[in-house]
């Protein structure tokens, strides 16, 4: 009730704004800005990049963690706790022009923070969301699936075979969906993007936020249908989550 009411009020101020007759033309103004479709695509690009570069590292490291102890599985859920804005504040001191790592060793081949390209953003999301989905990854990777590799082992499967046909099903689903997931909330964040991330271009958030600050009154219909496609971006990937879910081996 609370998610479907906040979504019903942005939905009328963008519609209604300042309480005036109803109208389309905030949604007009939105779509035909070119910084929102700048702000969309690099929207897109990041979540579509720390997305894919969590989900990859996070299943190299859920197969070769999956037969080691709780003490290197503890040690890698260290990050999942911490707030997103307390590391992009951490970055920004180590890897900034004239930051701590520059003093240590020099000036840095990259520069990451407020990269045009969202190469900050996208570090600091594949920090903190890859010991996300190494977690999801290593609750599937249990007893059972050992047992079931074990049998196909002694029946003779070879080895790129077992990675295949035995352990691959099973991660793939949790895998995907967890997948979903950080996508959808790299989609609707700002803290990151807000304290690593360029001036130009913006996220979709940052541009709602900054709708308001340019115009305190007439900005409001703009931040409302903004994030209003941000949030149907995310509900379209949370309903393709649950879809999946239902099935963790992904059939």
């Amino acid at each position: 009730m609370l998610f479907g009411g906040a979504l019903a009020g942005a939905l009328r101020t963008s519609l209604q704004p300042l309480g005036g007759p109803v109208s389309l033309q905030t949604w007009r103004e939105l779509l035909a800005d070119p910084a929102f479709g700048q702000a969309l695509g690099f929207t897109a690009g990041i979540a579509g990049l720390a997305t894919a570069a969590s989900a990859i590292l996070a299943l190299v490291i859920a197969l070769v963690l999956r037969r080691h102890g709780g003490a290197l599985r503890a040690l890698l859920a260290l990050p999942v706790p911490v707030p997103h804005l307390l590391v992009a504040v951490v970055a920004v001191l180590w890897l900034a022009p004239g930051g701590l790592a520059e003093r240590l060793l020099g000036v840095l081949p990259v520069d990451l923070v407020h990269d045009r390209a969202g190469l900050g953003i996208v570090a600091v999301y594949v920090y903190k969301e890859t010991p996300f989905l190494v977690l999801l990854l290593l609750a599937a990777a249990g007893r059972g699936l050992a047992q079931r590799e074990e049998m196909a082992a002694a029946l003779g499967v070879s080895r790129a075979q077992r990675l295949r046909w035995v352990i691959w099903p099973a991660l793939r689903g949790p895998l995907v969906v967890g997948s979903i997931v950080v996508a959808a909330f790299v989609l609707g964040a700002f803290e990151v993007p807000q304290v690593v991330g360029p001036t130009s271009p913006l996220t979709v958030a940052e541009y709602a936020r900054q709708a308001t600050e340019n115009d305190l009154i007439g900005g409001e219909g703009l931040r409302a249908a903004a994030l209003l496609v941000s949030a149907a971006a995310a509900i379209a990937l949370a309903a393709l989550a649950v879809r999946l879910a239902k099935d963790v081996d992904g059939r």
